[in-house]
């Protein structure tokens, strides 16, 4: 594996924790559930599984989960899992020599051996086999659906390909495979994938939307270029990063018959920003709102904490100070998490308070949401250096 940077290495063991802004470095291993409902921090997981009944700050509603530890799986202590749909199978990266100008796809960038990813069945028990993926020069990718998950591949050329693997493991099937390269692919609702695109002695990212047979082109904006593009969870709204001049903005475009080469509306999230910020600002969320939801969901740099944009109206809603995940549960509550607990907070109001009014703690250590289960059950992540913990948490057990 190559050696790494200093810097990098730090920023890979704190990304999972404030995703790169405040860098608040890990610097021990956390344990097997060492963070447990209703306050405790022991390493007792048996009593994690009972179920527990809490109140709302500054309200009489109360809240009752149960919390589960699922498995402890090996991955590179810095990419989050991907999760199926339906809940019960984990794409995880379990190494990675991946440096910054490979993640960023950049003009100098491109690790041939980039690392290796399994696949960790969920509703089975613990003791399941993990699911081989082939290949030693694989980067887990963003998105997913009900056949399979994401990845990329550096190429000894310098190109760049876009697969995607079966809940099942294996080979990859290359989605995107050309003399060019191409990176940030994501899924959306109808089958469709949007990804960046550049010759590899250009530096300015396009944007390729393929929608059956169909490609689209949204050329990279003047002096500027185009980072993580994404599906509005309703399939309305295409969403990208614009960076331009130290300027970063979120953009949406109109999703109808043809998707507009302009966007619709923008908004500024800095004005001192470069590639790194723009990867950070959405590449590491694994959550976001639900099928009806049309909103943006990212980590806003000026405001240290997750974001909800709506394109709609152009205003932003904030979640609780230095939240660096988030998950609608309903539409008045959402899953929050920071360095030091996850929590169920009332949902933040667009243009409004900066801090939410209601919340209670669900667990008091860093877990982290990656997705829905069946019925009421989130699934969480706990990272350490190179351990993850994997736990599910129910918002709505069966009453005893």
């Amino acid at each position: 594996m190559r050696n790494q940077p200093h810097e990098l290495r730090r920023v890979r063991r704190s990304l999972t924790v404030t995703l790169l802004v405040a860098l608040l470095c890990v610097s021990t291993s956390i344990g097997c559930a060492s963070g447990s409902p209703a306050g405790k921090t022991t390493g007792d997981t048996s009593a994690a599984e009972q179920s527990v009944t809490k109140p709302f700050s500054n309200s009489d509603t109360r809240i009752r989960f149960q919390f589960a530890h699922i498995r402890t799986v090996e991955y590179d202590g810095f990419a989050l899992p991907i999760l199926s749909p339906d809940g019960c199978t984990a794409a995880v990266q379990i190494s990675s020599a991946a440096d910054w100008p490979t993640l960023l796809a950049s003009v100098d960038g491109g690790v041939p051996d980039a690392g290796r990813i399994t696949i960790a069945p969920l509703c089975a028990d613990a003791s399941t086999p993990l699911l081989a993926v082939a290949g030693n020069d694989l980067l887990i990718g963003r998105s997913c659906d009900s056949q399979g998950f994401l990845v990329e591949s550096p190429r000894l050329d310098g190109a760049r390909w876009i697969g995607k693997v079966s809940w099942q493991g294996g080979e990859p099937t290359w989605l995107i495979a050309d003399e060019d390269v191409n990176a940030f692919a994501s899924l959306g609702p109808a089958g469709e994938i949007a990804w960046c695109h550049r010759r590899r002695d250009v530096e300015k990212f396009s944007i390729l939307v393929k929608r059956g047979d169909v490609i689209q082109e949204i050329p990279p904006p003047q002096d500027g270029t185009w980072f993580t593009p994404s599906f509005s969870s309703d399939g309305k709204f295409l969403y990208a990063l614009r960076l331009r001049d130290g300027v970063l903005a979120a953009c949406a475009f109109p999703i109808s018959q043809t998707i507009s080469t302009t966007p619709i509306i923008s908004i500024d999230l800095s004005w001192r920003a470069d590639a790194r910020m723009a990867y950070q600002t959405v590449i590491p969320l694994r959550t976001g709102g639900d099928s009806s939801d049309q909103r943006l969901y990212f980590f806003h740099p000026r405001f240290s904490r997750i974001a909800i944009w709506n394109p709609m109206n152009n205003r932003i809603a904030l979640t609780s100070p230095s939240s660096s995940a988030a998950m609608a549960i309903s539409s008045t509550q959402i899953v929050t998490s920071s360095a030091k607990q996850l929590s169920v907070e009332s949902a933040p109001v667009e243009g409004g308070s900066k801090d939410a009014m209601q919340s209670t703690s669900v667990v008091e250590s860093l877990w982290i949401p990656i997705g829905r289960g069946a019925g009421s059950v989130i699934l969480v992540v706990q990272p350490g250096r190179s351990t993850l913990n994997i736990a599910r948490i129910d918002l709505d057990p069966p009453k005893k």
